[in-house]
């Protein structure tokens, strides 16, 4: 649902603006009876690392390229 209001609303109605915008909803803001800014929910965005100390170290050696004898092995 999308909600209009006034700057003056706005201004003073900042924090129950965003927790609307925070729970899926988008909120138009106007200036003179016109739109002049959209208050929008953001999708969080992953944090690259996060996971990282969850995980088992790989040594570098395992993205060496196989020899010819594994490669026999695995049918390549």
């Amino acid at each position: 649902m999308n909600h209009v209001v006034n700057m003056h609303e706005a201004k003073t109605q900042l924090s129950k603006l965003v927790a609307l915008a925070q729970q899926g909803e988008s909120v138009t803001i106007s200036s003179h009876g016109r739109p002049v800014a959209k208050l929008v929910p953001i999708k969080p965005q992953p944090v690259f690392g996060m996971m990282k100390d969850k995980w088992p170290n790989v040594p570098l050696s395992s993205f060496a390229p196989m020899s010819d004898e594994e490669a026999a092995e695995w049918g390549l």
